[in-house]
């Protein structure tokens, strides 16, 4: 099948919030190529792209998914949401709950011929939070697909709920910091910073040199969520998350 007909198809399946009854192609596409592809799906919607998320940046989420690292997927201004609001959702939505760091630029970071470093990455920021990313896959199997099929599906990503900005954090503090997780008022388990690739501002520094060697850049007023650090689970429709981060505050919302 055509690049154009696997594009169309993941389009339709977003618009529709209906999962694809069937995979475009029998054979996963190569990595390199599942990301030109979840690029061609932003540009087949023609919605705002916010920003940037990073999925499995955690053993946790890499051992879940069987992914063998990090990829990146995409986050739209359609589908960010504050503290406190509705998640809005529908019962055959999975509705999986990733509480995680996100970042907003300052500056733009253009592609260049060498990488970037960690401290020019985090020279570049505005502001941090807490957030809750809500994850959906829109592929036949669910979690049960191979992972380069959840690329090409924007990473999997159904929206992200935002909590207050703060001023960015010390590099040590993104490591060790501490989360913790209510649903429905029961404590969950948390987790530290670290769990993801060692830190957000490892994470964060890992996506914009993935974006560098695609040509590609982040720029400024993007958002970036650098991957679950503690449990993750599925809500259900009426459940309440509570998140609040060491440091970033706390960040509710319900489905």
């Amino acid at each position: 099948m055509s690049d154009a007909s696997v594009i169309a198809a993941f389009a339709a399946a977003r618009k529709s919030q209906a999962p694809l009854s069937c995979l475009p192609e029998d054979v996963p596409p190569a990595f390199d190529r599942a990301f030109r592809l979840q690029c061609g799906v932003t540009r087949e919607l023609g919605w705002t792209q916010a920003g940037w998320k990073i999925g499995c940046t955690s053993e946790r989420a890499q051992k879940a998914l069987n992914a063998p690292g990090p990829f990146p997927g995409t986050i739209f201004t359609n589908r960010v949401y504050r503290s406190g609001e509705l998640f809005p959702t529908i019962a055959e939505n999975r509705r999986v709950v990733e509480p995680e760091v996100c970042f907003t630029m300052e500056k733009s970071l253009p592609p260049r011929g060498k990488d970037y470093t960690a401290e020019e990455v985090m020279a570049a920021l505005a502001h941090v939070c807490v957030a809750i990313e809500v994850v959906n896959p829109r592929t036949p199997k669910g979690f049960g697909d191979a992972v380069p099929w959840f690329i090409v599906d924007g990473g999997l990503n159904e929206g992200i709920v935002l909590g207050e900005a703060r001023k960015p954090l010390t590099r040590a503090e993104y490591s060790s910091l501490k989360a913790e997780v209510l649903w429905n008022g029961r404590a969950m388990q948390g987790g530290v910073g670290a769990n993801a690739l060692g830190g957000g501002d490892l994470a964060l520094t890992w996506l914009a040199n993935h974006l560098n060697a695609h040509g590609l850049g982040l720029q400024e007023g993007e958002i970036i969520t650098t991957g679950v650090i503690t449990e993750f689970f599925s809500a259900g429709l009426g459940d309440d998350v509570e998140v609040s981060f060491e440091h970033l505050g706390t960040v509710t919302t319900k489905f």
